[in-house]
């Protein structure tokens, strides 16, 4: 309880200290695993046993047991591929948590000096790791994620510490509302002495509920509620200009078909990608998202495809497991 206390005496002095600035680490804004992203790109609000889910709330990792892992594959675009993993541990009297790691392969680049004189190559990375852990007071979940990021182009370099702290009230079994600050903190190390990149602060606020006698769940979630994390918006003129378009571009749609525990159909939709990424005379289907989940004896598949442009989408694939029902084999 004196850590989240703590946590909210000085989460103000966190926030106001990322207004302005050039945004960097955008990679800690890509989607990590298939089931947010199925669902229109992000949702804080599913407390289901779900280990994926904390690296989207820290806050759901009250309803995860423990040994319960979790990695995912996502070939995103050209020859730049995300991979995400996590794994939930009890320790000691503290009760369970959950560490996760993502890292993003840019690929190699080809190096040449002004001139255009080849110097081989280099390459680009990104890494966060994080360990999460969530608490129960009645209806309230409170958790908390404390993230290492790096980031390194070539010679260079940078390295953040940040937190996500996160909230679930479960009105009923039925029905959540959920709240994320997420990336709180700042940089520790610098790429150069010029560059000083912020980080992309954000709130995101969202529900889930599932009708009593309809095998369909719905999610919705608003993100980007801090200018900030969303300074495309008045670049974009005509489209971007009308009030409830603006309010659409900050809210995600998801909707799961909950056909039996074994099978599940997703969809998905945000506005902001459709209208940011459409052609001028064609959508494409960008801003819609599908998956599934297949659940085979002890392991849970999944796959997403979530389309960004009409040149194409990216995927997602996920294998979740709990060692514990693994006890009778070993």
């Amino acid at each position: 309880m004196r850590v989240f206390g703590f946590i909210a005496c000085f989460l103000p002095l966190f926030c106001l200290s990322q207004i302005g600035g050039e945004l960097g680490y955008q990679s800690l804004n890509l989607t990590t695993n298939p089931r947010a992203a199925a669902l229109g790109g992000t949702t804080i609000s599913l407390s289901d046993g779900d280990v994926s889910q904390f690296f989207e709330n820290p806050a759901t990792l009250d309803s995860v047991k423990t040994k319960n892992i979790f990695l995912q594959v996502n070939p995103y675009f050209a020859d730049v591929f995300v991979y995400s993993g996590a794994y939930t541990f009890n320790m000691a009297s503290l009760g369970t948590f959950a560490a996760g790691l993502t890292y993003v392969n840019f690929g190699s680049f080809e190096m040449t000096d002004e001139s255009g004189n080849d110097l081989g190559t280099f390459n680009a990375q990104d890494y966060t790791f994080q360990i999460g852990k969530a608490h129960r007071l009645g209806p309230f979940t409170l958790g908390a994620n404390v993230k290492l990021a790096h980031s390194s182009i070539e010679n260079y370099g940078s390295t953040a510490l940040l937190m996500d702290v996160g909230g679930v009230f479960h009105v009923n079994k039925n029905w959540t509302v959920a709240m994320v600050f997420e990336n709180i903190g700042g940089r520790i190390t610098e790429y150069t002495s010029f560059s000083s990149p912020e980080i992309p602060f954000d709130v995101k606020i969202g529900t889930t509920f599932k009708p009593q006698y309809m095998p369909l769940r719905f999610t919705v979630t608003s993100t980007n509620l801090v200018d900030d994390n969303f300074t495309e918006e008045r670049d974009a003129g005509g489209r971007s200009n009308k009030t409830l378009d603006r309010i659409w571009k900050r809210v995600n749609l998801g909707a799961e078909v909950l056909l039996n525990e074994n099978f599940q159909l997703l969809v998905g939709y945000s506005h902001k990608r459709k209208q940011e990424l459409r052609l001028a005379d064609i959508g494409g289907g960008a801003g819609f998202s599908y998956g599934m989940m297949v659940k085979i004896k002890r392991i849970e598949l999944r796959f997403s495809r979530a389309t960004y442009h009409a040149a194409g989408g990216s995927s997602f694939i996920s294998l979740r497991t709990d060692l514990n029902d693994f006890k009778k084999i070993l």
